[in-house]
């Protein structure tokens, strides 16, 4: 049997014995999410099924409800309590949790310790106590403990990974990853500018973090620091990625007094002796920057940073630029699975032009379908707890330079030897 053929034959296996979950935390993240399971079943890979909705803010969870009811044909139960609905939804098995960041310790810890799969949004925890108390009891419990890490799962992304792997650029020796803008507007939730909460260089920044040491590897040191730049902010562009924030704009203060990191520069050495310049500025004004740059032994990429779906451009000395499908000589090994295939259209998609809402939706439904299967089959997700952890790690390794005026080393970071930045954030959640 070709890997192809046993590929759909375990396909056609989940899809006969879905993995019963409950989606925690019902506000906008949460509504991401359930289109993503629809977006999943709508092409016919469906390995989760949706059993239950949980959130202490019963509107919400009435609300997705609802919105499930519509998307999926069924309308799942509502719960306000994690232990009831755990005891009365026979065979439930997993939880997506997508709860707001600062609670992501407490939550993700109570779904393991009554059993439960877990599938749980980025960033891991706010600090590396809250991610070892994750791991931990994951460990204890003997379940499947996934992050929701998404932008890795981009083809684009993809096909760089591959393009980096199968020698496009030979040894990558220096990556420039940089983003610029929003200046001193309310992103996304006003949770995301406190720093007891969740501040945005953490919960964006950590997507960032996670494709410095996809590209890349191991990251072993950072130096740098954090600021905050922009003291008070304002209400505006209020819809959220893909508009799904839009229904809670009322809710939403004109002016809120921000009180953690709005922007990240740091460098970031590497296991493998490559090195990271990393910016990530969300109180810059005027001409905003997006920018991914890899410089290699023998050339370089540009990459188009993600979930835009527009082409990688490859430069190797002395010759013209190479884009579009002409990539795909320098990247034999770049194949997407048959349930991203089925996605975005094609096994070796060099590029989409699909609005953000269908490309976030895609990548969800794909998150989706790995954790399900890692389920079923007792597998380690591609992130699971440790690379989570890491990308933790580096962010706030970037803080903690700052603060002690020196390099940190990633793994100092992790094991909570270091930790002047983050002990407020602890000892304000109960974690010391």
């Amino acid at each position: 049997m070709s890997k192809r053929e046993g590929d759909e034959r375990r396909v056609q296996e989940e899809r006969m014995d879905p993995v019963r979950l409950a989606i925690v935390g019902c506000g906008g993240m949460g509504r991401r999410h359930l289109h993503g399971l629809a977006e999943l079943t709508r092409v016919g890979f469906a390995n989760v099924a949706l059993a239950a909705v949980c959130d202490l803010n019963t509107r919400n969870a009435e609300d997705l409800a609802d919105e499930a009811e519509a998307l999926l044909g069924k309308r799942p139960p509502v719960y306000s309590d994690l232990a009831a609905m755990a005891k009365q939804e026979e065979g439930l098995e997993a939880v997506d949790v997508t709860t707001d960041s600062g609670s992501h310790h407490r939550v993700a810890t109570a779904t393991l310790e009554l059993g439960l799969h877990t599938l749980l949004e980025k960033p891991m925890a706010l600090t590396l106590r809250g991610c070892n108390m994750i791991l931990a009891a994951a460990a204890r419990a003997g379940r499947v403990l996934s992050i929701a890490e998404n932008y890795r799962r981009d083809p684009i992304n993809r096909l760089a990974k591959a393009l980096l792997s199968d020698g496009a650029i030979g040894q990558p020796r220096l990556m420039l990853e940089t983003v610029v803008g929003s200046g001193n507007r309310i992103v996304i939730t006003p949770w995301r500018h406190y720093k007891m909460s969740g501040t945005i260089t953490l919960d964006a920044g950590v997507h960032h973090a996670d494709i410095l040491q996809y590209y890349m590897g191991e990251p072993t040191l950072a130096f740098g620091r954090g600021e905050l730049h922009e003291r008070y902010r304002y209400r505006r562009e209020t819809a959220g990625p893909g508009g799904f924030y839009e229904k809670w704009a009322d809710q939403m203060p004109e002016r809120i007094e921000a009180t953690g990191e709005d922007a990240l520069y740091g460098t970031v050495y590497f296991e493998s002796h490559g090195l990271a310049q990393w910016v990530f500025d969300s109180a810059g004004h005027g001409q905003p920057l997006n920018q991914r740059l890899i410089f290699g032994s023998t050339g370089s990429l540009a990459c188009p940073g993600d979930r835009n779906g527009r082409p990688i451009k490859l430069y190797q000395d002395g010759k013209a630029e190479v884009t579009g499908d002409d990539l795909l000589e320098y990247a034999p090994s770049y194949r997407l699975d048959p349930v991203a295939a089925a996605l975005f259209g094609g096994e070796r998609v060099c590029t989409y032009s699909f609005p953000f809402h269908e490309t976030d939706r895609k990548i969800l439904g794909w998150e989706y379908h790995e954790f399900g299967r890692c389920v079923r089959e007792g597998a380690e997700p591609e992130v699971g707890g440790l690379l989570g952890r890491r990308a933790v790690a580096l962010v706030n390794a970037v803080f903690e330079s700052g603060r002690l005026g020196r390099p940190v080393t990633i793994a100092e970071v992790e094991s909570e030897e270091v930790d002047a930045y983050q002990r407020e954030i602890d000892e304000y959640l109960g974690l010391v």
